[in-house]
């Protein structure tokens, strides 16, 4: 009898460590996958983080477009729709509180996580839902939505910084003695300040780009070749800084400073983002930070984010989550009713038609308020103007054309 139970317990023991070792099936929610937003790149670099880890992960978009075909090019699955997918997930990894929905109720005996990004965005609001077990926040401030605003238990809420794809990255650039150019690494318009940057930079003999971002097409990461001093925030400058560039820490409230090793782990923590907490921007600050610059506390820093920030380190800390989820309980396999399979197909439908995640989200990008959307906004409708107006002159100047636009315009082009 004794040894039955040993036996028994034996079997058991092994079964455990089976299913703590075994692959997984994740689900990965997103509201869009068109472009290169925050979350459209993190969803990226995590599938494939995942899958170099052994797992299968399957991406859900109600929207999709260049970035969902990225995906698709690495064997990875990317559906619109949940009712195509053959197989039930271990897990969901929800991004956005649409389609983390449509999936729970699509697979109604699967746990799920939930990644919380901005603090004051709508689709960043947290569903309370009794099957999602971890709820996960990018930068410290969220915690506070996610503790504070909804009531969520503190033990169920957990700090995941965002990281980045190393084989996206590159190399890094060795740091240089002195800073000899300087560029802008934002969206278009997030920094309102761009002319006090340049001044800064003619002060201190640095050659200044501008605005490496114009428009969210190709991979952006490229555009930082040939510069030594990047101003961004967020996941721009953790980019930036894993490619070998110092970083001073840049976005439309003010200064948050240059990136040392001191001030690194703060950094992290806020996910490079000190928003309303900066410091106004001014000529004073930005000699203050640039002259700050010290090379071999810049490389230091590199390497620092290329060994901790990456995102194979991020997807060894979700595996360590997700198991934590399963081995909580069973988690038993269970059907979808005729009920759940409609009201999936509804919420699908809901966030497609309502265009709450369509193409004008991906254009005023991830992890903003809605004065920053609107910054952004004008700023884009700005260089837009200018490129009108450059038209507008064409026109005005050019022989038949001339009398077509003032068929257009009824105005009286004639001096």
């Amino acid at each position: 009898m004794a040894r039955d139970s040993l036996d028994g317990a034996q079997h058991s023991a092994a079964t455990a460590a089976t299913d703590r070792d075994r692959p997984l099936r994740i689900l990965m929610t997103n509201a869009v996958l068109t472009g290169r937003s925050g979350t459209e790149t993190l969803v990226r670099d995590m599938v494939l983080a995942l899958r170099r880890r052994g797992h299968s992960v399957a991406t859900f978009a109600p929207v999709t477009g260049p970035a969902a075909a990225e995906i698709r090019a690495t064997g990875s699955p990317v559906v619109t729709s949940l009712a195509t997918l053959g197989e039930v997930p271990d897990v969901i990894h929800g991004h956005h509180t649409g389609p983390t929905i449509a999936a729970l109720v699509r697979f109604p005996g699967t746990p799920a996580v939930f990644a919380c990004h901005d603090f004051a965005s709508h689709q960043d609001a947290p569903p309370v839902h009794p099957r999602i077990r971890r709820y996960l926040y990018v930068r410290s401030v969220l915690r506070g939505r996610l503790v504070d605003e909804n009531g969520l238990p503190p033990s169920r809420v957990t700090c995941w910084p965002n990281t980045i794809d190393l084989n996206r990255v590159g190399p890094a650039a060795p740091a240089p003695a002195k800073l000899r150019t300087a560029a802008i690494f934002a969206h278009p318009g997030a920094i309102p300040f761009a002319g006090l940057i340049a001044q800064a930079s003619e002060r201190h003999g640095i050659d200044f780009r501008g605005e490496l971002v114009t428009k969210a097409a190709d991979d952006v990461v490229k555009r930082l070749e040939g510069v030594d001093l990047i101003f961004a925030s967020g996941r721009m400058a953790l980019e930036a800084l894993a490619s070998g560039r110092a970083v001073i820490n840049a976005d439309r409230f003010g200064i948050g400073g240059l990136v040392t090793m001191q001030r690194l782990d703060d950094f992290a923590a806020i996910n490079f983002a000190y928003g309303a907490l900066s410091e106004a921007a001014s000529p004073e600050c930005l000699d203050r930070e640039i002259v700050a610059y010290r090379a071999d506390d810049a490389a230091g820093v590199t390497r620092h984010v290329r060994q901790n920030l990456n995102s194979d380190e991020g997807a060894r800390q979700l595996e360590a989550i997700y198991r934590a989820v399963l081995s909580e309980r069973d988690w038993p396999r269970k059907l979808p009713s005729e009920e759940d399979l409609a009201l999936a197909a509804i919420l699908e439908t809901f966030v497609q038609q309502n265009r709450i995640f369509d193409t004008r989200f991906v254009k005023l990008r991830e992890g903003v308020g809605p004065s920053e959307e609107f910054g952004f906004a004008m700023g884009e409708l700005s260089g837009q103007a200018a490129e009108l107006a450059t038209e507008i002159r064409k026109l005005r100047r050019g022989g038949p054309l001339r009398s077509f636009f003032a068929l257009l315009t009824g105005r009286n082009t004639r001096r």
